[in-house]
């Protein structure tokens, strides 16, 4: 199923140059990016055209003109990412490419106010049509707030259910990604991190172990085995559990990030660094998975009444303290 997506990146002072040159091709060769095609850019296209001069000259003035205070560490400038999943956008018909960017476009510009808008640019030298949104987050009250336009968390899910209404209006097979909120797991808890990588380093010592022993036979071995895997046990189960509790959190970033990955593995300029710490903060998750299963296929070589022992004596010490 194809999604409809749409991304927010917040720009400091510092930032907005850089942002420039790739949103409008001022350079010359993109290594960053070898996805792009200077060839094809020429087929890029503009639905709000650029400032006159530089997109920090036109913020500056369109703050002054506002009366806005700003602060060292402002945002000056918000950058909206449009495009769906890339198997929908490429197969769209330019003219209807270009419906889709403008209803796009008509949406942000409800919301934030045309006045506010820098540029918005289509990209179609890239493997999947995307635009580039800028806006200056200036509020109906002259104030300089990326915050109060975009809101907490719960906000920023409202801005995604209204955009995917918006577009699935006209194209209804689209999507809307499950949020966090939905979910209803802001993240997966730092503790399960911590005791996965413990996991991890104890599995190497047990494995050794049991094949040192051969189902358990063999003396002193055997008790060395059975002390370990009984210390080991108790996190294994509390682990598990956890991670069962996560799998549809889990699953749902899978499919997600499987519907997405075209698009967002070739996000490697500086303007995507967000992006890329969220995919990279997702590999963790899995990798969790990843240890889940590794300790699953380890208990499975386990007699099972030397298992049952271990857990009865395991609760049998809780009980006691």
């Amino acid at each position: 199923m194809p999604y409809a997506i749409l991304r927010f990146q917040k720009r400091k002072a510092g930032g907005v140059a850089a942002c420039e040159r790739h949103n409008e091709r001022k350079k010359e060769a993109y290594k960053s990016n070898p996805d792009i095609d200077m060839e094809r850019s020429k087929n890029n296209y503009h639905l709000v055209k650029p400032p006159r001069y530089t997109y920090k000259k036109e913020i500056n003035r369109m703050v002054a003109e506002a009366g806005c205070r700003t602060r060292k560490d402002s945002v000056m400038m918000v950058e909206t990412l449009i495009t769906a999943s890339p198997e929908f956008m490429n197969q769209l018909p330019p003219e209807e490419q270009k419906a889709y960017f403008t209803m796009a476009l008509d949406f942000i510009s409800e919301r934030v106010g045309e006045k506010n808008i820098l540029s918005a640019v289509v990209h179609m030298d890239e493997r999947t049509p995307h635009m580039h949104l800028c806006f200056v987050p200036i509020t109906p009250d002259n104030k300089l707030s990326a915050k109060t336009i975009l809101g907490n968390q719960k906000s920023l899910s409202e801005w995604q259910t209204a955009y995917h209404e918006r577009m699935s209006s006209r194209w209804n097979q689209l999507e809307r990604g499950q949020s966090s909120m939905e979910t209803k797991r802001k993240h997966v808890p730092t503790w399960l991190y911590k005791l996965g990588g413990r996991l991890d380093k104890q599995y190497g010592e047990i494995v050794s172990a049991l094949s040192d022993i051969n189902a358990f036979n063999a003396g002193k071995k055997r008790d060395k085995a059975l002390e370990l895997i009984a210390a080991w046990l108790p996190d294994v189960e509390k682990f598990s559990k956890e991670i069962s509790k996560q799998s549809a959190y889990i699953d749902s970033l899978k499919e997600q990030i499987g519907q997405e990955s075209d698009y967002a593995g070739r996000m490697r300029d500086e303007k995507y660094e967000q992006e890329l710490k969220v995919q990279k903060a997702n590999q963790k998750i899995f990798e969790l998975q990843r240890t889940n299963e590794q300790m699953g296929r380890l208990l499975s070589k386990i007699p099972p009444e030397v298992l049952e022992e271990l857990q009865r004596t395991g609760r049998n010490k809780s009980r006691e303290r």
